[in-house]
C-alpha cells in the first residue's frame, strides 16, 4: 500500500501522529443513535396502547419517523465503517488505498444524510399539518424542504466530472474536475439547511398564540415545539467544522468531527419530532417530581396531610376515572381536525369541598399536586327539584 505522505508530504512538526479519536467518536454515534430508537419505539408504544383496533392511532408522521430510522442505521454504519478506514486519525498515516475508500464512503453518506434530514423535515411538517392544518407558512416549508433536498442530491451528483474523480482525484488529478468548487456546495448545503430548519421550527408558532388559552400554556407548547433548535443548534456546529476544511491539509482528522456532528443531527432531529408524543411520559416524570417535592418541603401539618389524602383518593379512582372524550362535529376532510376514531384520554380528579365552590386552599394544593402541564376545569352544576301534588 502506498502512503499518503508520498503525494501530501511529511507531517508538520509537533502533530501527535499516535492521536486517534475513532473509539471516542464511534462510542458518542452509536449513543445517539440508539436514543433516537428508543424515542420511536417509544413514540409507537404510546399511539398504540389502548387502541381497539391495530394501528389505529398511528398517522403519516408516525410512519415517516419511523422510515427515518433505516437511513439513520446506514448513517451509522457508514460512520463505523469510515472510521475502520481511518476517520479520526491524522492524514499522515493514511495509505493511498484507504483515502479513495474513504471518498467513496463520503460521496454515498452525503446522500444518505440529505434524504434522512429530509424525511425528518417531512414528519415534523405532517405532524403540524394534523395537529394545527395547514397555512401559508406551511407549505413555503414544504417547498424549501423539497427544493433543499433534491436540490443538495442533484448538485452532489453533477459536482464532479466525471463522479469518479470525487474519490480518484489523489491518483489521477487530470482524470475530471469539478463543475464548481465542492467546498462552497458543502458549505452552502449545511446553510441552507440551518435555515429550513428554523423556519420550520416557527411554522406552528402563529397558530399556537392565537388559541384561546393561558400565556403560561402558550409558552409551554411553544417551549416543546421549540425544543428543535437544539438541531439547529448541532447543525450549526457542523458547519463550523466544515469551514475547517478550505485550508486544512489534515482533512481525516477534521472529518471526523464532521461525520459525528452530521450523524447526531438526525438523531436528535428524530428525538425532538417524538417529543410531542412523549407528552404522558413527560407528565408522569413531572407529576411524580412535583409529589416529592411537595413531601419534602412541607412538615406533617394539615396542609401536607390535605395534600397527602388527595394523592391517595386520586391512586383510589385513577383507574375508574379514565375517559374518552370524542369531537363533537369532527370534521374528516379538513385537515388538523380530529377524526372520529381519534380519542383524547383524559383522567378526572375529582375534589370533594364542603362549600359550594372548591376554596383557594384547596386550588393551590391542587395544582401543586397535578403539576403546570394538567388543566383544571371546574364546574358549576345547579339543581332544581318540581313536586307535582295530585
Amino acid at each position: 500500500m502506498v502512503s499518503i505522505v508520498t503525494v501530501i508530504g511529511p507531517a508538520p512538526k509537533g502533530v501527535d501522529l499516535s492521536a486517534d479519536r475513532i473509539k471516542t467518536d464511534n462510542a458518542v454515534v452509536i449513543s445517539f443513535s440508539c436514543l433516537a430508537m428508543i424515542a420511536v419505539a417509544i413514540r409507537f408504544y404510546m399511539k398504540l396502547k389502548g387502541a381497539k383496533t391495530e394501528f389505529k392511532k398511528l398517522a403519516l408522521d408516525d410512519w415517516l419517523v419511523a422510515a427515518a430510522l433505516a437511513p439513520l442505521v446506514a448513517l451509522l454504519a457508514i460512520a463505523l465503517l469510515a472510521g475502520h478506514y481511518g476517520m479520526g486519525k491524522h492524514i499522515w498515516v493514511m495509505t493511498v488505498e484507504n483515502m479513495i475508500k474513504m471518498k467513496k464512503i463520503l460521496f454515498a453518506y452525503l446522500f444518505i444524510y440529505i434524504f434522512e434530514l429530509f424525511i425528518v423535515k417531512l414528519s415534523l411538517l405532517m405532524f403540524y399539518r394534523r395537529i394545527f392544518g395547514t397555512s401559508g407558512n406551511y407549505w413555503v416549508c414544504i417547498i424549501l424542504a423539497l427544493g433543499w433536498a433534491f436540490g443538495s442530491m442533484i448538485a452532489l451528483l453533477t459536482c464532479p466530472a466525471p463522479v469518479s474523480y470525487f474519490w480518484n482525484e489523489l491518483t489521477n488529478p487530470g482524470g475530471g474536475n469539478y463543475r464548481y468548487n465542492f467546498y462552497n456546495y458543502y458549505v452552502g448545503n449545511a446553510a441552507s439547511n440551518v435555515i429550513t430548519d428554523f423556519l420550520i421550527l416557527l411554522v406552528p408558532l402563529p397558530v399556537i398564540w392565537k388559541l384561546k388559552m393561558r400565556v403560561a400554556q402558550k409558552f409551554m407548547v411553544s417551549g416543546v415545539l421549540l425544543l428543535g433548535i437544539f438541531v439547529c443548534a448541532i447543525s450549526i456546529v457542523r458547519l463550523h467544522y466544515i469551514m475547517f476544511l478550505k485550508d486544512d491539509l489534515d482533512i481525516t482528522w477534521t472529518m471526523g468531527n464532521v461525520y459525528v456532528w452530521s450523524t447526531l443531527e438526525p438523531c436528535v432531529a428524530i428525538i425532538c419530532a417524538c417529543l410531542p408524543a412523549l407528552q404522558p411520559v413527560i407528565q408522569s416524570a413531572m407529576k411524580l417530581e412535583y409529589i416529592i417535592h411537595i413531601r419534602s418541603r412541607l412538615r406533617p401539618s394539615k396542609r401536607a396531610r390535605q395534600i397527602l389524602r388527595l394523592e391517595k383518593h386520586f391512586s383510589n379512582i385513577s383507574n375508574g376515572s379514565s375517559h374518552r372524550l370524542r369531537p363533537v362535529t369532527p370534521s374528516m376532510d379538513r385537515p388538523g381536525s380530529v377524526e372520529p376514531a381519534a380519542e383524547i384520554e383524559t383522567q378526572c380528579v375529582p375534589v370533594k369541598s364542603a362549600s359550594p365552590r372548591i376554596s383557594p386552599k384547596e386550588k393551590k394544593n391542587l395544582e401543586e399536586y397535578l403539576g403546570p402541564m394538567y388543566i383544571m376545569v371546574q364546574h358549576d352544576v345547579e339543581w332544581s327539584e318540581t313536586h307535582i301534588v295530585h
